[in-house]
């Protein structure tokens, strides 16, 4: 599952119209949640499964600098946990996902290890004598 990040980059913009480009820039990328910009600090905060590189790439002509990278926080309330979870079923659900890992990474070795696989196959040339077509053409 994707992980959500909170990104704050300080940008050099001093316009309404500069705010504009830059927010269309960035909210053009891939995996974003939320885009919010304080102009009175110039930092812009971007929520979401993203690459902080990409995002400064995208605003290079704004001079951005990478202020925080972190997790994003959720503000959801907690619920009072009705009974908490025994030792053992925590210990079953963490083996059997390391069953399931283990089994996947065996799948992707046994599919990639093929070594009949040849992703370039010999090219084929159909040559028919000119004696045989009577639409062929030969100039001698």
């Amino acid at each position: 599952m994707p992980e959500n990040k909170k990104v704050i980059i300080k940008v050099d913009i001093h316009d309404d119209k500069g705010k504009r480009k830059a927010l269309k820039a960035v909210s053009g990328l891939s995996g974003i949640e939320s885009v919010a910009m304080d102009m009175k600090d110039q930092k812009m905060t971007i929520i979401g499964d993203i690459d902080p590189v990409c995002v400064v790439k995208k605003l290079k002509k704004w001079h951005p600098a990478i202020l925080t990278v972190g997790p994003a926080k959720e503000d959801k309330k907690k619920e009072p946990e009705k009974k908490k979870e025994n030792e053992d079923d925590a210990a079953k659900k963490k083996k059997k996902k390391e069953e399931e890992e283990e089994e996947a990474l065996r799948r992707w070795i046994e599919f990639h290890s093929y070594r009949g696989f040849n992703p370039f196959p010999p090219q084929q040339i159909c040559l028919h004598p000119v004696e045989e077509n009577p639409n062929s053409c030969v100039i001698c």
